[in-house]
């Protein structure tokens, strides 16, 4: 049961809603713990790892989410080195323009 105390309050309020139980956002975790343990049916062992999947989904999940936010930034920061060539590009090219209108003259 020292697993369940070590728990963060979201992963046993997901626990506690998969074993069928209905929580309120404000419980705290020690709530959250006693209304998990005292069930009739608990078993500790299904608990556990049912608990261990649930860690598992949310780290996958936070993963997911930090490599969607890495390539969002590559891509902007691909985006901008875009923008910046083709301003450079502009600037060139209005600069020549100057330049054979001054010599032309």
């Amino acid at each position: 049961m020292v697993y369940l105390a070590r728990s963060r309050k979201e992963d046993l309020q997901v626990l506690a809603e998969e074993l069928g139980m209905t929580v309120k956002k404000e419980f705290k975790v020690k709530q959250l713990h006693k209304l998990i343990t005292g069930i009739p049916s608990y078993d500790e062992e299904f608990t556990r790892k049912l608990h261990g999947s649930i860690k598992e989904e949310r780290e996958r999940e936070r993963l997911k989410e930090e490599r969607e936010f890495e390539r969002e930034r590559e891509k902007e920061a691909r985006e901008e080195r875009e923008r910046e060539l083709v301003r450079a590009f502009e600037s060139q090219k209005f600069e020549l323009k100057s330049e054979s209108k001054g010599t032309a003259c």
